[in-house]
């Protein structure tokens, strides 16, 4: 992670407050609820360990292999609700932490997920828990995959755009 893709996590949090801003006046809602949001990122990490099943599904031999673009897929749509989380629990981007926190701790993240074996589990888990370091330890999660914050930025406006003619068709 770079000071670039601070940069880039910055233009996403202010597209997610816009998206988010579009669906509250949709559906008539004042606020987001934190609870219903810490379900909504379950359920989008549930989704990328099933896309991620190849990997450590040991017990179904027919289990097809990973599938990067779909995992992107799902991995972006956790952004989404964490970019959602960030904007209306921890202050947005005004409180983002210095650059070189924030990098410090994705990287202490990424070698809790290398050195510990079930550390993707955890970390994975602790997107719907903790209430605290939500965005770093996605950036972790992120990296381990193989993903770099350029590849979510692009996902993430691709998705965007879905999202909006989503919004637009009722879905």
């Amino acid at each position: 992670m770079i000071s670039k893709d601070i940069d880039l996590i910055k233009e996403m949090l202010q597209m997610q407050a816009k998206l988010d801003e579009a669906i509250m006046k949709e559906y008539g809602l004042a606020e987001i609820d934190k609870k219903n949001l810490g379900f909504a990122i379950l359920d989008e990490v549930g989704e990328l360990t099933h896309e991620l099943k190849g990997d450590w599904c040991w017990w179904k031999k027919s289990q097809a292999p990973v599938d990067e673009e779909k995992v992107l897929g799902e991995l972006v749509d956790i952004w989404h609700f964490v970019l959602s989380y960030q904007n209306h629990f921890d202050s947005g981007e005004e409180e983002l932490r210095a650059e070189e926190q924030m990098i410090d701790y994705a990287i202490t993240y990424f070698h809790e997920i290398k050195v510990f074996k079930t550390g993707i589990i955890y970390l994975l888990a602790d997107l719907t828990s903790i209430n605290s370091n939500k965005l770093e330890r996605l950036i972790a999660i992120t990296e381990y995959l193989g993903f770099t914050i350029e590849d979510v930025h692009k996902a993430y406006c691709d998705k965007n755009k879905v999202n909006y003619q989503r919004l637009e068709s009722g879905y």
